[in-house]
This record gives C-alpha cells, structure tokens and sequence, in this order.
C-alpha cells in the first residue's frame, strides 16, 4: 500500500505508525502497561510558550535599573530601623510584581519568601563602589548614607517616570512595617499571583493552603494572621492584577 504524504512525514520525524501485524503486535506489547497520567487541565499554555522563548540575555541597563530601584526605596526609609536586607527584597518584589514593571530579578520560593539571594549580594556591592550606601547588619541603622547618597535619583526619575506615583505608595505604606509583617504579605501576594497565573478558583482556603505549602517555616503564621492579611490586602486593593 502506498505511503501517504502524512506517513512519510511522521516517518521522517521518527513518528512511524505499525503498517503490518507484526508491528501492531509489537507495538500493543510496547505499550500495554503505558498509563496516560498528565492532568490536561493543569497545563498552562502560556508557562509552556514562555518557556520555548529564546532567553534575552540581561544588560548592564537592566542591572542598573534594580539598582536604582533598590537605592531610592533605602534612600527613603534607611533612618527606619525595620529596614534590612530581608524587608529590602519584598519591598523590591512587591514594587516589581505590583507593577508588573520588567525588572531584571530571580525571586525564588525561599523559608522567608520570595527571595533573590544574587540580587541581595549585587546590590550590597554597587551601593559601596556608587558610594551611596554600605549595609552593616550589626547596626541598629542596616544602611548607611556615603558621600555621593542620592545620586541615584537622576536615572530613578528616568527610568521610572511611569511608576513613581505606585514606587512612593508602596514605600510610604510599608514604611513602619516590621520584617515579619511585609514577608507575610510578600509570601501572600506571590501565592495569590501564582494562582491567578494557574487559572485556579481563588478563595481564602485555596489561598491559606498554598501558602503553608510554599515552606515548612510558614508555620510560624497562624491562619488568623494569614487571613487577617488577606482582608487588609482586600481593603487596600493591594494584590496582583488578573490581567
């Protein structure tokens, strides 16, 4: 029997189907035990097209711009003594993400949330040699002022004219916070985003129970904490977007 067009194609590509009963046979022994156990309804189109882009390689711009970012939030709040590394990095995530400006960043699912651990360690480093902060986490003050402190607010303005209103809001809203609290609503607000992105039904027990699975360490939150925060983020209107 002659091969059609499809045939010949699939055969190409290694994607032969069995022409004869000898090679149904043994294509039916190959495949008697195989179970199909993908959830098709958990396949996420649009992770999977991400993915298959080509990685655009980041530029010194791109580092520059965190930079900046993460300059003007310490160079708002570095006489508060809740500042440090950690409330640093939500502050940025929250910014980013609340946003959704294209920053160069690696957030990944840490004990503390989400967290750069790269990030943290470049920042510390241009501070110093842009002489605008050194961090000390021995002080009362993490973040001292250097001599050229507020010479990033030039390239701030520049690079983020279209964000400066939601940048301020979030550093005021979030100036007086403690640590712990600001990593609850980091950790919340990337469980929330997380199931906006999956396409899941949002609700608080959906919401508490990722949450908890995000890390072993969650467990030092109660659920009445966790729910408490879900409803301040609700009457702030302070959560990812769903567009």
């Amino acid at each position: 029997m002659e091969k059609s067009k499809i045939d010949e194609i699939l055969g190409s590509l290694g994607f032969g189907l069995p022409e004869n009963k000898i090679e149904i046979k043994a294509f039916d022994e190959s495949f008697r035990n195989y179970q199909f156990e993908a959830d098709e309804t958990k396949i996420n189109s649009e992770e999977i097209l991400k993915n298959l882009r080509p990685k655009i390689k980041p530029t010194n711009i791109d580092f520059h711009r965190r930079t900046v970012l993460a300059a003007e939030i310490v160079f708002k709040l570095h006489k508060e003594n809740t500042l440090g590394h950690l409330k640093l990095q939500k502050l940025i995530y929250l910014c980013q993400h609340s946003t959704q400006m294209n920053l160069h960043t690696n957030f990944l699912k840490q004990a503390m949330g989400p967290y750069d651990n790269r990030l943290m360690r470049s920042l510390d480093k241009k501070f110093r040699e842009n002489q605008w902060f050194t961090f000390s986490s021995n002080d009362y003050l993490k973040y001292q002022p250097l001599e050229k402190v507020g010479g990033h607010r030039e390239w701030y303005e520049r690079y983020f004219s279209n964000e400066l209103s939601d940048i301020d809001f979030i550093i005021e809203k979030f100036r007086k916070f403690r640590t712990r609290n600001v990593e609850l609503i980091a950790t919340v607000f990337a469980c929330w985003k997380e199931i906006i992105e999956e396409k899941q039904l949002l609700n608080d027990d959906i919401l508490i129970k990722k949450f908890y699975a995000w890390h072993p360490d969650k467990s030092k939150y109660q659920r009445q904490e966790i729910l408490d925060t879900i409803d301040w983020m609700n009457n702030e209107g302070f959560y990812p977007s769903s567009n």
